[in-house]
């Protein structure tokens, strides 16, 4: 796995040397939407300037923040509802989501009522997002806006 070129801390320039380090990494995997913070380490010397450099990307839109360490590549859309610039997730929900849990450790699979629905033993479509993830002990919050994730256990 390629990871970040470790940093020289002796500049009054390091946080934009982090950041171009944490784009190079970006660059590196363009199918990938969903990082946790632990695989920008290699980013700097310091967690103190790698987490400088991540909530300045934060600030300006290139990421969106969807739980503890777990960060999404973001845009700028104008919304059709008032018109105003609003910062999302490049991809949806379920899929940067399913991307954030493979990372955790988990394996994502469709929730009961998902499955029931798509086996025709249902015909109410799940209002929610939801991910069975077996026996993992994934208990982290993860969601953006007012969504979060709900977890389904089997096993």
């Amino acid at each position: 796995m390629q990871t970040c070129a470790v940093l020289d801390y002796n500049s009054n320039m390091y946080t934009s040397k982090i950041r171009s380090a944490i784009e190079k990494y970006l660059e590196a995997r363009p199918d990938e939407a969903a990082f946790l913070r632990s695989e920008f380490n290699g980013c700097g010397k310091t967690r103190s300037g790698v987490d400088k450099a991540l909530r300045a990307m934060v600030e300006e839109g290139a990421f969106v923040r969807v739980g503890y360490g777990a960060y999404v590549k973001a845009e700028t859309i104008i919304s059709p509802i008032t018109k105003t610039p609003a910062i999302v997730p490049v991809v949806l929900t379920r899929t940067w989501a399913a991307q954030l849990l493979r990372k955790l450790g988990a394996d994502p699979q469709p929730d009961s009522s998902l499955r029931a629905y798509n086996e025709g033993r249902s015909t109410q479509v799940p209002a929610w997002f939801a991910f069975d993830v077996g026996r993992s002990r994934i208990t982290r919050q993860i969601g953006f806006g007012k969504g979060r994730l709900v977890y389904e256990k089997s096993g």
